[in-house]
């Protein structure tokens, strides 16, 4: 296709054409796309790049054209220029991030320069300039940097820059803490994270305004990084296998996205952000690599921990028990330069490279819990007489595998157990990135990444039932990416850019015994007559008291192949962006107690359009309005089966869909709108305002089939005499179509089946103060439905199945947000960011998982208010002399503190069967009248033996379970008490770094850190038990009672992330020494 055709068409749309909702406009840019991938276009879609545009006029404000335009990259020498048009205007895109200096010039003009134009991620800067009749060889100097407000887009969003990344104390050198400095992000909540289900791998980790956990998209370089993988039975209940998630290592942190020394610095997009970003309504997390320059730049560190320097966790000193054992030591550096070889080839301005590399080995402390064990007369091995008979000589070695029991003997067979431990993990994470500059029209760069991970934990299932302490829970990671890249500049119009990316997440798990307090390690395999590599499962109960070991091997993987184009071209006053995103997963597992099986290929092409433009206004005022347009071919599943619509669900029969679903016709409008109230440099104010739909892929839920029939069977063997195994029921072999009856628990999905959807608005102004700071006031409101729910429904006069799950659409969510955010850049030594959030948020089920019931309330990540902040400050010198340089020049000191009201408890009850659908919903509590909600200080002593934790406990006696229908022992109803009305625990923390300099050379120094996690040692506390006692029990932590009470601190609770790691845990130090050259 020639240049002139492509300029006819374009021109064509600005005419009058609208653009239809059919297939046959997808076609369309689909052709148009691979014409131009076939004229070799380079990159861009959604990627980290920037852009500079703006109009050229004369000292009589009129325009000039044909006005050469550079950016010059100050590190590199690498200029990126462009031309103004015929109402000069001009865009310089496809710019990476980093410091300029601009230079516009033309003949008759005098030369302008304006030094030290900073641009991020994603940036999209307004620059005008007038120019004055004079030589060339005249230069005018305009100071200033790139404007601190936004005056082109609608977009709400925060940039995290090198300052920050730089010099921000990061708990496990994993940057999660900086994304919560982005108004209305909050982590998902204590409650959610302490369920067994929000682990790594499974659930997302940060809800951005409303949305839920994992409706985010994460991009590195611009392709996606949500390959968040786990391993065996995880992949299929969770989020996972559908590329819902971002990447995590073995400890949860972002060394699997990029370590800290990797990274440039990152966006994070909130909302009515352009159709070019994200397939997801939640956050756009954009992060953008470094690359080499011209100078040689790098470093060597090492950050040191032992819990000498820390304190002790809460409920370690409120059990009494010493704290365990801490010792970190995380390494590394980075080399980046330009690639030369003597003799041969010099890189400088054209090939760069960098290379980082990370490793850690940790042992963290775990805090106090108590556990139900095997007592001395059930091992038979007590010193005096028993009331409880000594199990039979088969039992014995399963039971001594349990640790020895250290305090109180309950009888029935159990003691208590009270210990606290530590565990090992690791990384090693290597980045390599190579950029070349072919010419001024095309650059490439390739990136590859490498970060393997391990983590070691014990069973964490106190109160006396559940998985022992003694059974160890090892898991590994294995992280790989491989990206390449190309910027094309075809005319001072048409620009293009390019990715292509292949990455890999491979998982392995394994619990076995090991020898822990007095445990004797056991083959659970050879002690039930099996092989020696088989995967066991045993539960055993005595009386009222039940174990749950298991021995058994697992693993997981994801595999992507992503491609992302997208093409920039200017008509006049408009700028028109289309592109597609092809992005292709493949996941698989090895299932404990299974053999290899498939889950189904994701297939996800959107396309996009987009206008920008800009309107004169008789006023001498600008506007910048986005018109955006996102068509989405997303949730196509492959191989993948499910059931008819269960109209009548006793009779529903199973059959193959065969080549799955595909959702077409998404139609995704956006607009935004930007104008500038007062123009006053130093002293702008900018209107911003816009709205959209936003599409969510659809297929957080679609690998739950796949442990359904045609995939896999079991079959449970009770009774069945120890160790003589033999007589166990055969398990079918999984088929497909499905054999009746089914050998494992159908699931459901609707032939209909739409994707989920959310309405997004927003409305704010920003107020520059000065030429460094700026103050932005938001309102941010959202709409989601067709969301994804998770039915059960009971089949009791089905001959092929009891029960059978059902997923479909039908929830709906709202929210609403005032949000404020201050933002200081570098000057005087001083960089700050803060911000503060209000919000409410209501649904009908903040999970995609296991949540059979549905009631409107407060969404589990409610948190009504929200303030972060984080500054860092480079002490002036004092003095001038040897000594007093010394000691008092170079030091800086750095500082993050948050403060949040506490997300609501989910009351736990039994599920109650609704007779009309056959659906199980959970009934909830009912409400007692004229008793108080909550309970503090001295009535936590009269409720509860030992006081609350925390000082504060909802009040068990405000509560009372649901009456049980007689005929069917289940609740007759729902209970009265609304869902998530009741609060835990708000939670503030500061963390404190204190550095100094050490100059040695003229480009080497030695950087001394002392940093302070909790600093205050400020107790957090976590998830409130949401089970109410029994009838016959008093609140006692040393019965498992203990309804209303926090059951570990904050950090222990959030899950996903190293508790070390996490806000809320205990103090801890960390020292550190770093080379910089």
């Amino acid at each position: 296709m020639t240049q002139a055709m492509i300029n006819s068409r374009l021109r064509g749309y600005f005419q009058g054409r609208t653009v239809s909702m059919n297939k046959r406009w997808g076609v369309w840019i689909l052709v148009c796309l691979t014409a131009l991938l076939c004229a070799s276009v380079g990159p861009a879609f959604a990627n980290e790049l920037a852009s500079i545009s703006g109009r050229i006029t004369d000292s009589q404000g009129l325009v000039l054209p044909a006005v050469k335009v550079q950016a010059i990259n100050i590190n590199t020498n690498v200029a990126y220029s462009a031309e103004s048009n015929g109402d000069g205007l001009y865009r310089i895109s496809s710019v990476p991030p980093g410091i300029y200096r601009v230079v516009v010039e033309k003949t008759g003009f005098a030369q302008i320069v304006k030094p030290n134009v900073e641009l991020h991620v994603q940036d999209d800067i307004a620059l005008n300039f007038a120019m004055q009749v004079g030589s060339i060889s005249q230069t005018v100097t305009v100071e200033g940097g790139a404007p601190m407000v936004n005056t082109t887009n609608a977009t709400v969003g925060t940039v995290v820059d090198q300052t920050y990344i730089k010099n921000m104390p990061l708990n496990g050198r994993s940057f999660q803490d900086l994304i919560l400095l982005t108004p209305g992000i909050v982590t998902q909540s204590a409650q959610s994270g302490a369920n067994f289900n929000a682990g790594r791998g499974m659930t997302g980790e940060f809800s951005v305004n409303g949305q839920r956990t994992e409706s985010n998209s994460y991009t590195v370089d611009g392709v996606s990084a949500n390959l968040g993988a786990a391993a065996g039975n995880n992949m299929t209940i969770g989020a996972g296998s559908s590329g819902s998630i971002a990447s995590a290592t073995a400890l949860g942190t972002t060394q699997a996205l990029v370590s800290v020394d990797d990274l440039q610095e990152f966006r994070v997009q909130s909302s009515t952000y352009s159709a070019e970003y994200g397939r997801n309504p939640g956050g756009q997390f954009s992060f953008g690599t470094r690359s080499g320059a011209n100078q040689w730049h790098g470093t060597a560190s090492d950050y040191l921990r032992n819990d000498y320097f820390g304190a002790n966790d809460w409920f370690n000193d409120y059990l009494n028990v010493k704290q365990p054992a801490l010792r970190q030591n995380d390494f590394g550096g980075t080399l980046g330069g330009p690639v030369t070889i003597p003799g041969l080839y010099n890189g400088k301005d054209k090939t760069f490279f960098f290379v980082s590399y990370e490793g850690l080995r940790l042992i963290a402390p775990q805090p106090a819990a108590i556990f139900g064990v095997p007592n001395l007369c059930l091992r038979g091995q007590a010193a005096t007489t028993c009331t409880d008979s000594p199990a039979p000589a088969e039992l014995q070695p399963v039971l001594n595998a349990f640790p020895v029991p250290n305090g109180q003997d309950f009888g029935d067979g159990w003691a208590e157990f009270k210990g606290s431990w530590s565990n090992p993990s690791s990384l090693d994470s290597t980045s390599v990135r190579f950029d070349h500059v072919v010419s001024d029209k095309l650059r490439l760069f390739f990136r590859f990444s490498d970060t393997g991970s391990s983590a070691s934990a014990r069973g964490t299932a106190p109160g006396g039932f559940g998985i022992p302490p003694s059974q160890n829970i090892t898991s590994a990671y294995t992280m790989r990416t491989y990206t390449a890249g190309a910027s094309s500049l075809f005319t001072n119009r048409l620009s293009n850019e390019l990715r292509l990316n292949y990455s890999s997440n491979e998982t392995t798990g394994r619990n076995f015994f090991d020898a822990f307090a007095g445990s004797a390690p056991a083959n659970m395999a050879q002690l039930t007559g099996l092989g020696s590599g088989s995967d066991v499962f045993i539960f055993l109960c005595y009386d009222a008291f039940c174990m749950q070991p298991d021995q058994s091997i697992s693993a997981g993987a994801v595999k992507q192949w992503n491609l992302v184009d997208t093409v920039s071209y200017s008509v006049g006053r408009h700028q028109l962006k289309f592109g597609a995103d092809y992005r292709r997963l493949a996941s698989h597992a090895i299932q404990d107690g299974s053999t290899p099986f498939g889950f189904p290929t994701h297939l996800q092409l959107p396309y996009t359009l987009q206008w920008n433009g800009s309107i004169e206004q008789a006023l001498g005022k600008s506007q910048a309005v986005t018109v955006s347009y996102v068509g989405s071919r997303a949730g196509r599943l492959l191989k993948y089966s499910g059931i008819l619509t269960p109209t009548n669900p006793n009779s529903s029969e199973f059959f193959f869909i065969g080549n799955g679903l595909t959702s077409y016709y998404n139609f995704a409008p956006r607009l935004g709108a930007a104008y500038t109230l007062r123009d006053t440099a130093g002293w702008e104010t900018v209107l911003r305002g816009g709205g959209g739909v936003f599409f969510d892929t659809g297929q957080q839920l679609a690998s739950s089939g796949f442990s359904g029939p045609g995939f896999s069977a079991q079959s449970f063997g009770g009774g069945a005499p120890f160790p003589q195994v033999p007589q166990l029921p055969t398990i079918e072999d999984p088929t497909t179509p499905a054999g009746q009856p089914y050998g494992s628990t159908p699931f459901g999905f609707p032939t209909h089946l739409q994707l989920p959807y959310t309405l997004q608005w927003n409305g704010s102004i920003e107020q520059a103060l000065g030429k460094s700071q700026a103050i932005t006031v938001s309102y941010v409101g959202s709409r989601a439905g067709r969301l994804l729910k998770y039915s059960g429904i009971l089949t009791p006069n089905n001959p092929n199945s009891s029960e059978f799950f059902f997923i479909g659409n039908g929830l709906t969510s709202y929210y609403n947000s005032a949000q404020v955010q201050f933002r200081r850049r570098l000057s005087r030594g001083m960089t700050a960011l803060a911000s503060y959030t209000w919000s409410h948020c209501i649904d009908y089920g903040s999970q995609n998982y296991y949540d059979f019931g549905y009631q409107r309330g407060n969404c589990d990540f409610d948190v009504r208010h929200n303030f972060s902040g984080a500054f860092s400050y480079d002490l002036p010198n004092a003095g001038h002399n040897r000594f007093v340089n010394a000691l008092l020049h170079h030091w800086g000191l750095d500082d993050r503190f948050t403060a949040r009201s506490g997300f609501p408890v989910t009351l736990a009850g039994n599920s109650y069967l609704d007779p009309a659908t056959g659906r199980t919903f959970p009934a909830g509590l009912d409400l007692v009248p004229n008793q108080p909600i909550y309970v503090y200080g001295a009535n936590c002593m009269q409720i509860f033996q030992n006081g609350c934790p925390g000082g504060r406990a909802v009040n068990p006696n405000a509560f009372a379970s649901v009456p049980l229908d007689p005929n069917t022992f289940m609740p007759s109803r729902a209970g009265t008490a609304p869902r998530n009305f009741v609060r835990g625990f708000g939670a503030w923390q500061m963390d404190l770094a204190v550095r100094r300099e050490f100059p040695i050379y003229e480009h080497l120094a030695l950087q001394f850190r002392a940093e302070a996690f909790n600093v205050f040692n400020h107790p957090n506390f976590g998830a409130v038990n949401p089970v109410l006692c029994a009838p016959d029990q008093a609140p006692n932590p040393n019965n498992g009672c203990t309804f209303g009470q926090p059951t570990g601190t904050l950090a222990n609770s959030l899950g996903i992330l190293n508790p070390l790691y996490q806000m809320g845990g205990a103090r801890s130090m960390q020292f550190a020494l770093k080379l910089i050259f």
